[in-house]
């Protein structure tokens, strides 16, 4: 039986070559060498292959960069802060990486053929998840609206990480999140005495 920590280093393994290649970079030999381990004992433990290591690196990235989100979110600050934070982490995370790392479900989604279809719903469902995990953070956000002000967020956050990683330079993810907070917060404090009013008519 091979050991526990083997299969997490295999997982952080393929989940750190998404990040850099997308899903045609990662094979099992290219695992087997990041992760330090044979291909025998890759496909031992994983024995659905690529797309059973893809899923299983893409339901790691949910929950790692899902509490990320909900570290963010849930903290007692105005919706601006908030979003310069989480970009400003952002652009320190691909900094840090010399900007050879992107967004895993993004580097997935962007490579699917059909091969690799059954990964769709696994995308889905992570972007998903991280869009309710930020929603549920945003106090400022009238209920009905908070779905579609964090769908804003993760959609600009992900593309202002694809012009940082392009260009080398953590200034589109500094800037985009100035002004996606800064517009936000507007937004919603313009309609903050819309709702009061309505409140005191009833």
């Amino acid at each position: 039986m091979e050991p526990p920590e083997l299969k997490t280093r295999i997982i952080g393994a393929t989940l750190d070559l998404l990040q850099k290649s997308g899903l045609s970079g990662v094979g099992i030999d290219q695992i087997a060498a990041a992760s330090a381990s044979s291909k025998s004992s890759v496909s031992q433990l994983f024995p659905g292959g690529k797309l059973e290591l893809a899923t299983v690196a893409l339901e790691e990235a949910e929950r790692s960069i899902g509490q990320w989100f909900r570290q963010v979110f849930h903290q007692r600050k105005p919706i601006a802060e908030k979003v310069a934070l989480l970009f400003s982490d952002a652009a320190g995370n691909m900094e840090a990486s010399g900007f050879t790392k992107g967004c895993p479900p993004v580097s997935v989604t962007l490579d699917m053929d059909r091969d690799s279809e059954s990964l769709r719903a696994v995308c889905h469902t992570v972007f998903t998840t991280w869009q309710d995990a930020i929603a549920t953070g945003l106090d400022e956000v009238p209920k009905a609206e908070r779905s579609e002000a964090a769908e804003l967020i993760l959609a600009t956050l992900e593309g202002a990480m694809a012009l940082s990683r392009a260009a080398a330079t953590k200034e589109p993810l500094l800037r985009a999140g100035r002004t996606l907070g800064a517009l936000l917060s507007q937004k919603f404090r313009a309609a903050a005495p819309r709702r009061r009013a309505k409140h005191r008519r009833r």
